[in-house]
């Protein structure tokens, strides 16, 4: 049956290759195709320095996943010392590239919109997760593209979901940064996410451990996107906790989550803002003191940054003392997990972009393209902050 399968999909490629070859044009869908429970779809940009990490780490560690005809494990890889792109498949312990395309960037938004689409049409299922491989930094930029010299933003990430119109139970990336609130939100305005996987500090060259993380649904198709999600973040403590690292750290969050707590986060950051005058030292100070990802030093810790601010004695306005209490139980409720090594300690799940030690002169008029920046207000929080 798979051999069908794989037989089908490539003559729909011969058949319809001008539909598929490029980003932007019709997706001719895949009729022959069989709806299994799982498709994992990894977005591998290695073109940039971290080609040798497909090869070298990912592919052997997605090998080790035991082979499930219920659950497809496929990447589109673009590396930068070949021209092309390939379509891999993985099964168990062998892979094979079952289609190449043209050199693509995929540091643009219509390249993502079109992997989204491919997968979802070649590879149907009751789930999706989509996996962006690549460098990060949290809402400002990810995928970077040495050729095209391009990268995607926010707005473009959000619009390649919206446009590609498939529905992604998990989506994750295997780049630094992304664990970030602004994230989280743009991927909830889309109506097409359910739950992000992402970091907030740095991820090593090692990048997620495939293997630990996947197993277990290879095991048992059945499981949840939930309980997906709650498996990676406890594969990738399997695989850290064994290593030297000590700065590095994984959450899985409730996207839905964080759109029902949009009030809550609104009413907050507009009496910090309101606030501004009266405690900017007090600010100051938490920012100080709470927990900042080391690799960045302007991404804070949302719900530690609240526990800082809450410790002061000078924080005595009530009405923001209790909206910083809400803030913190909405994005404690919205992690379903995380896994910090030793030095993480208060690292809880997801960043705030604060703008602050020189990177506002740098990334702040690009804010307000940000859905949270607009939406809470913290843009305007920040422009007067800074």
């Amino acid at each position: 049956m798979e051999m069908m399968k794989r037989a089908s999909r490539l003559c729909v490629v011969v058949l319809f290759s001008a539909a598929l070859v490029a980003p932007g044009l019709l997706v001719i869908p895949n009729a022959a195709a069989e709806t299994v429970s799982w498709t994992f779809a990894l977005y591998v940009n290695g073109d940039n320095n971290l080609e040798d990490e497909w090869d070298g780490t990912s592919l052997p560690l997605l090998l080790n996943i035991p082979a499930n005809s219920e659950v497809n494990i496929v990447a589109m890889v673009d590396l930068k010392s070949t021209d092309g792109t390939d379509l891999v498949e993985i099964s168990g312990s062998s892979w094979e590239v079952v289609d190449s395309y043209p050199e693509m960037n995929f540091g643009d938004g219509a390249t993502l919109e079109w992997f989204i689409t491919e997968v979802a049409t070649l590879y149907p299922s009751d789930n999706l997760g989509i996996t962006i491989w690549d460098h990060g930094m949290g809402w400002i930029e990810c995928s970077f593209d040495e050729t095209s010299w391009d990268r995607i933003h926010m707005p473009e990430m959000k619009a390649a979901i919206e446009n590609a119109n498939v529905y992604i139970d998990i989506l994750s990336f295997d780049a630094c940064n992304m664990g970030n609130i602004e994230v989280a939100y743009e991927a909830y305005t889309t109506g097409l996410v359910g739950y992000m996987v992402g970091s907030e500090e740095s991820v090593p060259f090692d990048g997620y451990p495939y293997d630990f993380m996947w197993t277990p649904v290879a095991n048992d198709e059945t499981r949840t996107p939930a309980q997906v999600c709650v498996d990676m973040v406890d594969g990738w403590g399997q695989y850290y906790d064994e290593t030297s690292f000590t700065t590095v750290n994984l959450a899985a969050v409730d996207v839905s989550s964080i759109g029902a707590s949009a009030s809550v986060f609104e009413t907050w950051c507009g009496l910090m803002h309101d606030n501004l005058a009266a405690y900017a030292k007090v600010y100051s100070t938490a920012l100080r003191n709470a927990y900042v990802a080391w690799s960045t030093k302007y991404f804070v810790d949302m719900a530690d940054l609240g526990e800082t601010l809450l410790a002061s004695s000078k924080f005595s306005n009530a009405a923001l003392r209790s909206a910083t209490t809400a803030m913190v139980a909405a994005v404690d409720d919205a992690v379903l997990a995380v896994h910090s090594c030793s030095a993480l300690p208060d690292a809880r799940g997801l960043t705030l972009w604060w703008g602050s030690k020189g990177s506002w002169s740098y990334y702040g008029a690009s804010y307000i393209e940000t859905q949270w920046g607009v939406d809470m207000g913290w843009y305007d929080f920040l422009v007067d902050y800074n």
